[in-house]
């Protein structure tokens, strides 16, 4: 029986649903039709499945896909797992012409933990787009490179955007310079309730015992004066995240 695009997902979900321990080998099969929607419900279930030396392998080629959104998808699958595969597998895609796969580049080696994705994400701190720039000042942090302060610092002072600027902030944060979470807080007077929700998101994983009583002040105050649902939904499940 030949299967149409809606059957093909009802399939790939029965055999995540089912757990099989070989479900992965059929869902996998499908990564190879010829039906893009197909290919991406594939990759988001076989990265939600346990680390597994054969998803990788499979999984890998596909970062060198011509379809942006399966490079993106793809990666984000890829966190979790490791070796000098995937760490060269996220530095090729650091220079991809889309945006949100450098993205995703930047994250995987922020969870890779890896010293030697430094001199790779300061290259980073200059790309193009925002976003990117955030994340790779966030990932700096990350991986504790502490050599990168001064090129952080740096960058800080002739970075302009607010959005940026909490990546930096950040990072900064993570290697040492506590003086920087002032400054992150201050962000949640920024204009951009995107800004506002990226500041929430971030001190949600710097609090700690030392931090935690101001950060949860500041984002009580933030949520009383703020004015959009979207930031108010954000400031409130950190909260809710900080206090349990």
């Amino acid at each position: 029986m030949i299967m149409d695009t809606k059957q093909k997902i009802t399939a790939i979900q029965n055999l995540l649903a089912h757990g099989e321990p070989d479900a992965f080998q059929e869902i996998a099969a499908y990564l190879t039709v010829d039906d893009r929607e197909v290919r991406i419900t594939a990759i988001g279930v076989l990265g939600e499945l346990p680390i597994n030396a054969t998803i990788k392998s499979t999984l890998l080629p596909l970062t060198e896909d011509p379809d942006e959104e399966i490079r993106y998808l793809v990666l984000e699958a890829l966190w979790g797992y490791v070796g000098e595969d995937v760490f060269n597998a996220y530095i090729r895609r650091l220079k991809d012409s889309d945006e949100l796969v450098r993205i995703s580049a930047i994250k995987g080696l922020g969870e890779l933990r890896d010293i030697r994705a430094e001199r790779y994400l300061i290259e980073s701190l200059v790309d193009e787009e925002e976003i990117v720039r955030r994340d790779a000042a966030e990932g700096l942090g990350k991986i504790g490179a502490t050599t990168a302060i001064p090129v952080l610092q740096t960058q800080l002072q002739q970075e302009t955007s607010s959005l940026a600027k909490v990546g930096f902030y950040t990072g900064l944060y993570l290697l040492g310079s506590k003086m920087h979470l002032k400054s992150l807080l201050n962000l949640l007077s920024d204009p951009s309730y995107v800004v506002r929700c990226a500041v929430a998101n971030s001190v949600a994983i710097l609090a700690d015992h030392e931090n935690e009583k101001g950060i949860k002040k500041a984002l009580q105050v933030a949520l009383r004066r703020e004015p959009t649902i979207a930031a108010q939904s954000t400031l409130q499940r950190v909260l809710d995240e900080l206090s349990s």
